[in-house]
């Protein structure tokens, strides 16, 4: 069978080639940089990792009975178990197991994009009952923040130590 002449140019033309590259490229200039961006994930990961250390450290109060003090500083959050009988101007502590490492110590570091900013009655400590008190001066306290920078928002209620 012999070939038409419209058979012979089948095939995309040069200028639809260059279009669908310049549109290729604009593409991976603008939506790009978002895809290979980690600071929202980064964020959003340490937010989720405050929060539940925070509710570990309540539910390990309230299961031993024992004071679990929870210190902050702009790159961490540590758990530490308040010896028994030790006052608020002089406590003493005993290293938490971190229970997903298994090792001693429980402090989580922030990543190098991620700054924790927090109220000012940190850091502070949860009692048997679960409620929530300063750890300077043992008052309890109404409510307590903590927000990762570009982030979320936890609060820690003191009466019921309720973390949000």
């Amino acid at each position: 069978m012999p070939k038409t002449r419209e058979s012979l140019y089948l095939g995309f033309t040069m200028i639809e080639l260059v279009m669908t590259m310049v549109i290729i490229s604009a593409l991976m200039i603008l939506a790009g940089p978002r895809f290979f961006t980690t600071s929202t994930y980064q964020q959003q990961v340490y937010y989720d990792e405050v929060l539940n250390s925070l509710r570990f450290a309540r539910t390990l109060a309230i299961g031993t009975g024992n004071h679990i003090q929870v210190t902050l500083t702009s790159s961490s959050i540590t758990l530490q178990r308040r010896v028994e009988g030790s006052n608020c101007t002089s406590p003493t502590f005993q290293p938490i197991e971190d229970p997903g490492t298994r090792t001693s110590g429980f402090v989580k570091t922030a990543p190098g994009v991620v700054t924790l900013n927090f109220s000012t009655n940190w850091p502070l400590y949860f009692n048997g009952l679960g409620q929530v008190f300063t750890a300077s001066n043992c008052n309890e306290i109404t409510t307590a923040t903590v927000s990762i920078i570009g982030g979320n928002t936890v609060t820690v209620f003191g009466e019921t130590g309720f973390i949000q």
